[in-house]
């Protein structure tokens, strides 16, 4: 029995292994991390519970047709199958980009957004490469379950093995996290994943056990079964289903939920937040099932306690987390900055967990003890597991659903609400369920019911008391609340401009400082080109930086694409600023992410400007790494320039030295400038950049003129001053730094502590390179730069 631990606990081990690959790969698919997130969970859960529920009729299928009769060969031969599912992963890599047709996008409500065959395309691609492997996976705990039903303590073994399977997959969300994603890079992660399940099946075919049967039985030495149980009671059959489902929502709806909570408090979430969720919950299932297992006198009125007291947990660190937060950061003497936002939090990769540990573990572990009782019981009336745990799963998928991606369709603030009446109601159906009384229909109608006039009543309106205490939203005047389920979005209106915000995160402004740096990474490229025609903005935010391109009259095409919907039905609301862009006949909207809108476009740009959420975010590492610079090459012109905002400032000094060293990496020529502060702007092209071109193409009228002179940009030597390295230079000072590459995303790992990333700057280096260059700026900015008036 201990080889089937141990192979059950390495099994959790690769499947954990798999679904950390899988949280990876998946936001370059569809480019959302929370969509990523509610992919992988609710297909991996989903695919476990189907298979736990067709276990029987399939585990026979394959023993027919691989003419086994020994069970744990017949384990061995799913583990190979899963593992030949599973590889499915990597031959959807190089599926042809136009597989789903060279533009598939169609106009709705003026903005092209994916053709339903691409959107559903990339669902059924991501369904087929987790959830197949991870329903032939579920097959395998009632398989294993029913082999050992009548060995010694065999009634109580569901407990055990799923606490040996739940420990090893802990385990592997650790190596992953820490080790293997680091070091090895997903693909080599998942190779590695691939081999140990290859290993597991061998291990069982090599040498299984004989002719052991799925229903063998160990005789004690008076020749009488020593599991012999009585008949399934029929009464109890409701109660053990009712159970199952009531655990499975709760943990669902839970993890959804801490995934949606701790995105909102911590504005700065990294990309670790999804596993690190997945490792705490997978840690309390372990030691849920291993207490299950050894408590014996363990009863339902003690888990009705724990359900309670799971709750009051869970109030308790919802009020809690804000204090938590900025205590923490009082201790290390760190203020909020302007915006209200956390950015220097957490610090660590290790604080992150603890963190996620603190708010999840203690209600996920509570919780989690029904479960386990639950099978061990359903074991004890020798009924098959595949039942009770594949509806367990199935409500754990419908939890998570909701409370990922349907109830934050209204907004994040009901959505967070509406949980407590989820909790509630489930508890108080516990509290009335009994093991010695049937289950009445009244009372599950009665919950139903409370749940549903729950989801009526609960406020839907904008509510600042969950954002952070003090930020701008809890002050200033709120509008145009709008969600998609992935991203709560709202406009801000302060005394010095407009802010669009996505939860507690300010993503873009109409505040003067961010007019000139958006702007400036608009007209700086073009008017360095003889004539450009064609732009790309990647991200539009309140429309600055498109309604800048728009004011040059050689400009006849202008691409927008955008991942979230509601950024372009906010638009209006900075119609001041961005002078309606959005209506111009030039613009063309798309709803789509960036880097798989590059990947299918076969069109060519003069400009692609690329300004995404702040650089350290969950997922935004992808426009940042090398092969998204390789893609955005690929579709220039030959003349043709990329903008990439950098605000350092934001970022470790690791991570800005990896960014910009990346960036110079992957394009020819490059130059660093400053728009204001420390937003700064790389510059990249193929050909050596002509910098004499500011001064011949400066403006003098016209509406791209206008513009420069409203962000105090009225000669060309404005700009000159704002340049801070050379090509030269960047190369000289960056390219010993490390990449980031979409294998290996080590932002994930950097935290922003106490110091920032910075950009040193030389002037006299500056006007020496302008001497040659671009003689006549070098002179009129000399003495701007004797002043040490940059801005």
């Amino acid at each position: 029995m201990l080889r089937v631990f141990l192979a059950y606990a390495l099994s959790g081990f690769v499947a954990l292994g798999y679904q950390v690959v899988w949280f990876r790969l998946f936001p370059d698919w569809f480019g959302s991390t929370t969509l990523s997130f509610a992919l992988v969970v609710c297909n991996f859960i989903g695919g476990l519970g189907a298979g736990s529920l067709a276990s029987r009729p399939i585990t026979k299928c394959i023993a027919r047709v691989a003419g086994i009769t020994d069970a744990l060969r017949l384990y061995g031969v799913i583990e190979l199958l899963v593992a030949v599912a599973a590889a499915l992963t990597l031959l959807a890599g190089h599926l042809p980009t136009d597989l789903w047709g060279n533009f598939p996008y169609h106009v709705h409500d003026h903005i092209w957004v994916q053709n339903p065959g691409y959107r559903f395309g990339q669902l059924a691609v991501a369904v087929i490469c987790v959830f197949t492997p991870c329903f032939l996976m579920g097959t395998t705990f009632p398989l294993l379950s029913q082999v050992f039903l009548d060995a010694p303590a065999g009634l109580r073994f569901p407990a055990a093995l799923y606490a040996w399977n739940t420990f090893g997959a802990c385990a592997g969300v650790l190596a992953c996290q820490f080790l293997l994603l680091p070091f090895i890079g997903h693909s080599s992660t998942f190779w590695l994943m691939l081999c140990l399940n290859v290993g597991i099946a061998g291990l069982f075919l090599f040498t299984g056990r004989g002719d052991l049967p799925v229903a063998s039985l160990t005789v004690n030495a008076a020749g009488r079964n020593v599991n012999q149980a009585a008949a399934p009671i029929s009464g109890n059959l409701a109660l053990l289903l009712t159970c199952a489902a009531l655990s499975g929502l709760l943990a669902g709806a839970l993890e959804g939920d801490m995934f949606k909570r701790i995105n909102l408090v911590v504005s700065n979430s990294p990309g670790a937040l999804g596993p690190a969720i997945s490792f705490w919950a997978i840690l309390a299932i372990f030691l849920s099932s291993a207490f299950v297992w050894r408590a014996t006198r363990l009863r339902m009125i003690h888990i009705k306690i724990a359900f309670v007291c799971a709750v009051v947990y869970l109030y308790a660190a919802w009020r809690l987390m804000y204090p938590s937060v900025i205590g923490r950061l009082e201790s290390r003497y760190i203020p909020l900055n302007k915006f209200g936002m956390i950015n220097n939090f957490p610090d660590s990769l290790a604080e992150l967990f603890v963190f996620v540990g603190g708010c999840l573990f203690v209600p996920y572990l509570l919780i989690s003890l029904l479960l386990p009782y639950i099978c061990n019981q359903a074991q004890m009336r020798r009924m098959h597991l595949g039942l009770a745990y594949g509806l367990n799963t199935v409500a754990f998928c419908i939890g998570l659903l909701v409370f990922t991606l349907l109830a934050p369709r209204v907004n994040i603030f009901y959505s967070l609400k509406l949980m407590w009446v989820l909790m509630i109601c489930g508890v108080a159906l516990l509290l009335v369920l009994s093991e010695r009384r049937r289950v009445r229909w009244w009372q599950l109608a009665i919950a139903v019911t409370a749940v549903f006039a729950g989801c009526i009543v609960t406020p839907a309106g904008f509510d600042s008391s969950y954002l952070m205490p003090n930020s701008p939203p809890t002050r200033y005047p709120i509008s145009d609340l709008k969600s998609t389920g992935t991203d709560t979005t709202y406009v801000v209106t302060e005394p010095t401009g407009a802010f669009l915000y996505f939860g507690n995160t300010s993503m873009s402004g109409t505040v003067l400082p961010s007019q000139i740096y958006m702007r400036l990474m608009a007209h700086v490229p073009l008017l360095l080109q003889e004539n450009p025609v064609s732009a790309l903005i990647i991200c539009f935010g309140v429309g600055n930086t498109a309604s800048a391109i728009a004011t040059h009259d050689s400009i006849r095409h202008l691409d927008i694409v955008e991942l979230n919907r509601n950024v372009f039905e906010t638009a209006p609301e900075f119609a001041a600023t961005n002078f309606e862009v959005y209506k111009d006949p030039r613009v063309r909207l798309i709803n789509d992410d960036g880097r798989s809108f590059l990947r299918l476009s076969r069109d060519s740009y003069d400009l692609i400007t690329s300004e995404p959420p702040p650089p350290m975010q969950a997922g935004v590492y992808r426009l940042y790494s090398r092969e998204f610079y390789q893609d955005v090459l690929a579709h220039l012109t030959p003349t043709g320039m990329m903008t990439q905002w950098m605000p350092v400032y934001q970022m470790p000094v690791r991570a800005a030295d990896e960014a910009i060293a990346t960036f110079v990496t992957v394009f020819p020529h490059t130059l660093l400038y400053s728009g204001i502060g420390g937003e700064l702007i790389l510059l990249g092209s193929r050909k050596p950049i002509e910098i004499d071109r500011l001064w011949q193409r400066f403006p003098v009228t016209g509406p791209a003129r206008a513009d420069l002179a409203s962000i105090f940009v009225d000669t060309p030597a404005k700009i000159g001053v704002r340049i801070l390295r050379t090509d030269a230079s960047l190369r000289r000072d960056y390219l010993r730094a490390q990449t980031i590459s979409d294998e290996r995303n080590d932002l994930e790992q950097l935290f922003l502590t106490t110091q920032s990333g910075a950009v040193s700057y030389d002037p006299a280096e500056i006007l020496a390179w302008l001497h040659v260059e671009a003689p006549v700026m070098a002179a009129s900015i000399a003495p701007i730069l004797s002043r040490g008036d940059r801005e």
